[in-house]
């Protein structure tokens, strides 16, 4: 009669027996597409050891541990010593001999005596065990992609972020948009003690579509934020207290009904703007003064401007939150004039506005959000210019008139359909008086046969305009006739580069969805990092228009292009099935045109990279530090028509996408294995460090641990730093600190600048999407605020919240 461990021993053997089958069937698949050879060989000796094992043969041991040794020198060889890559290729492998070390004693040779005693066999499945638990003990261990050197990075404008004192009076901080904070009352040294300092709840749930993506202001003892809902709130900048709050009741259409949010306000001080206004023109004749400067309102002197998702711009007193009512129609200018209705029997066309205006010198400038991808005549992405005391339309751009002419239109026309539109927060230099926005493409975004040619001339390009006129000064495209809605969304940042000679370069620093980091000299467009033009795939449908080169900058983050062995899942098994649909996919590498045949690989993949939250430069150091996602989607076209008998839902960015009017609609999804995990290698999100002067990186981490986020509906719960995608943009302060809390996981955190190393996080009630912001409060302590309203796009009203936080030391004594 069998002892129990024999019989566990067998029944094991029937398990791997089945898996190897498994693996080797799929090994066969592989290569009969051209893939690596290892699934098979490995399957098969899986298999032998199963049956063994079931025989009771000794050889099981021998087969088992000769297939991890096997699996150890393929995956050195492949990925060398990556850990994360590490782990599917051995554990299933490490179990297996683990498993049959352990059953040693109950395994014969020939002789009927045992593969090994039960000491022996219990030592190396002791040791095989070690091993398998250093794999589990290193998976809740970051691991850096780029390990920092040790050294600090050198300060070479020690005044950097001086300018605007205590407060933060604009989305990016300052309109240079760098997110850098000059105090250091919170440092390195005493990061580990911050605690909240006080919780404000807006009311306004991150529900139904409604995301919180906001980074407030504050302006002497206020903080002001704005609510997905475009309600404006005003709290005490120590206590959190409401000061006030306004409702300008937004209409939700079809359009905005799953895309609420207002990622923030902007700010104007007359006061300044009259002394500004008065020391520019001193010297100029008083009678001309007279004549071209309006009269100052007594009221309203200090203004909060925010643009609406039903688009609007209005303008608030700071200090009490009613309307001021002098500018535009009692408060309000109405954003839809001169925007085309949306496309007969279609709401795809609907124009709002979520992210922030620049306000500087006098004027808001505002662009608008148009959805993607459901038809053609879509309105145009008109950018437009409005004075911030009148409310009247200064100026108008768009990429059709280009530079030639940026005179708002008469009443009654309507700005060009389908031009590129711009949807985020613009930057401004005001010693050149220069203001800069990214644009998109021309929707849809993966049909380009229907391109105009001055659309393709600013496709996701850069665009520099007199801020008083919105006159054209020069542009610059970061893609060549863009197929894959790579449009450009995050706020440039400028930064005065010094040189080796102790000259200066005032340059313009724009990331994108493709993980490139363009460098401009903001004065002339032209890049002060190279840039090179390289070939790329032209294969394309019949009627596309494809570009035969596309732009890459000397310094880019994520965009390594993907091979074969970068296949990535949780176990040797999914990732075997990754393998199988990277080969059967088209690739080229990037750029590599759609197909209605087979299933395109698109990577970086249109989430970016960088997306609209941007990066911060630490001003005193020239290090730029910005957050990226890492995930690749697949696309492929398809007839409407066979879409519709599908049964395919259409929607702008989900699933299908109809393309009316083009050819072909667009199916594409994110390039997952059926667990539900990514298909390609970690980090699918990281937080870099780069010097700019040299474009070294300095160091790269993993962001984010799976802990909260779900696969299946089903959230780990375990703090595994394996770096998800990020949304949002970090904070950098003098204190040597960036924080963050724009990761899939409730927490925000604090890393060290010169080595990214995680110096304190602090748990949050949900996820976040912004990014952080910090001040000085009239009590002297140095806070920072974050806005939570639950993790980017979770699909459900689950782990949804309203939260504004902000954290501080201790005060002294306590």
């Amino acid at each position: 009669m069998q002892s129990v461990s024999s019989k566990l021993a067998q029944g094991a053997g029937i398990l791997f027996a089945l898996l190897g089958v498994l693996l080797a069937a799929g090994g066969v698949w592989l290569i009969t597409l051209g893939g690596s050879w290892f699934y098979l060989l490995a399957g098969a000796v899986l298999a032998a050891t199963g049956v063994a094992l079931v025989r009771l043969r000794a050889s099981a041991l021998w087969m088992a541990l000769g297939l991890l040794l096997f699996a150890a020198v393929w995956a050195l060889w492949e990925v060398g010593l990556d850990f994360w890559q590490l782990v599917p290729r051995l554990i299933a492998f490490l179990v297996v001999a683990m498993v049959t070390a352990a059953f040693a004693p109950r395994l014969h040779r020939r002789d009927l005596a045992p593969a090994l005693r039960c000491r022996p066999a219990g030592a190396l499945a002791g040791v095989l065990a070690l091993g398998l638990v250093g794999f589990f003990a290193g998976m809740f261990v970051p691991h850096p992609t780029v390990e920092a050197d040790g050294s600090r990075a050198k300060v070479t404008n020690a005044a950097a972020g001086q300018a605007a004192g205590n407060d933060w009076p604009a989305y990016g901080r300052t309109s240079s948009g760098d997110r850098y904070a000059q105090f250091d009352q919170i440092n390195t040294t005493n990061v580990k003690d911050l605690q909240v300092a006080w919780t404000y709840r807006t009311g306004d749930l991150a529900i139904d579509g409604a995301e919180y993506q906001v980074t407030p202001l504050k302006i002497d003892d206020t903080v002001y934020l704005c609510t997905p809902l475009s309600k404006v709130v005003a709290v005490d900048a120590t206590t959190g207290k409401e000061k006030w709050r306004f409702d300008p009741k937004a209409v939700v259409s079809e359009s905005t009904q799953g895309w609420k949010r207002c990622r923030g306000v902007g700010y104007a001080d007359l006061d300044a703007l009259d002394t500004a206004t008065a020391a520019s023109t001193a010297t100029a004749p008083a009678q001309a003064v007279a004549a071209n400067t309006p009269a100052a309102p007594a009221i309203c002197r200090k203004r909060i401007i925010e643009t609406t998702i039903d688009a609007r711009l209005l303008a608030l007193d700071a200090e009490t939150g009613k309307l001021c009512e002098d500018f535009g129609d009692k408060g309000y200018v109405d954003l839809g004039i001169g925007i085309a209705p949306a496309p007969k029997d279609s709401d795809a066309g609907t124009y709002n506005v979520t992210s922030a205006p620049l306000v500087a010198d006098g004027v808001v400038m505002v662009g608008g959000r148009l959805n993607d991808n459901l038809t053609v005549g879509e309105p145009g992405g008109v950018v437009r210019g409005y004075d911030v005391v009148t409310g009247k339309i200064l100026w108008a751009w768009d990429a059709k008139r280009g530079a030639t002419d940026s005179t708002p239109l008469p009443e009654g026309q309507l700005y060009p359909l389908e031009t590129p539109n711009f949807w985020g927060t613009a930057a401004y230099d005001p010693k050149l008086g220069l203001a800069y926005f990214p644009l998109g493409n021309q929707t849809p975004d993966f049909w380009t046969g229907n391109r105009h040619d001055y659309s393709d001339e600013y496709t996701d390009a850069v665009v520099a305009v007199e801020l008083k006129t919105g006159k054209e000064r020069w542009h610059f495209r970061t893609a060549n006739i863009d197929q894959f809605d790579y449009d450009v969304s995050s706020q440039p940042i400028l930064y005065d580069m010094p040189g080796k000679n102790g000259e200066t370069t005032p340059v313009l620093v724009q990331l994108t969805k493709r993980g490139q980091v363009f460098v401009l000299d903001r004065r002339t467009g032209q890049p002060v990092v190279p840039v090179e033009y390289r070939k790329v795939s032209t294969d394309a449908m019949p009627g596309m228009k494809v570009a035969p080169t596309q732009p890459h900058s000397a310094i880019a983050v994520g965009v390594e292009p993907f091979k074969e062995s970068d296949m990535w899942g949780a176990s040797i098994f999914d990732q075997l099935y990754c393998r199988i649909q990277f080969k059967q996919m088209r690739w080229e590498g990037e750029f590599t045109p759609l197909s209605d045949k087979q299933r395109t690989l698109i990577y970086p993949g249109y989430y970016g990279g960088f997306n609209w939250g941007g990066g911060a430069v630490d001003a005193s150091t020239g290090t730029l530090i910005v957050n990226d996602i890492r995930m690749a989607q697949w696309g492929r076209f398809i007839k409407q028509e066979e879409a519709k008998r599908i049964g395919y839902k259409p929607s702008t960015e989900g699933e299908y996408s109809t393309q009316t009017g083009t050819p072909w609609g667009v199916e594409r999804s994110m390039f997952v294995s059926p667990l539900g995990v990514p298909c390609f290698k970690p980090p699918f999100g990281t937080m870099t460090a780069i010097d700019l002067s040299t474009g070294k990186t300095r160091w790269q981490v993993p962001m984010g641990t799976i802990k909260d986020a779900p696969v299946h509906g089903i959230a780990p719960g375990v703090d595994i730093p394996l770096g998800m995608p990020t949304m949002g943009g970090p904070l950098v302060t003098k204190g040597g600190l960036t924080f963050f809390h724009g990761s899939l996981d409730y927490y925000v955190r604090a890393l060290d600048n010169d080595t990214g190393k995680v110096l304190w996080q602090g748990r949050l009630p949900v996820g976040g999407q912004g990014a952080p912001m910090s001040y000085v409060g009239k009590d002297g302590r140095q806070y920072v605020v974050v806005v939570a309203g639950g993790a980017t796009r979770t699909g459900t009203n689950d782990n949804r919240g309203d939260y504004v936080i902000a954290y501080a030391l201790p005060k002294a004594g306590k």
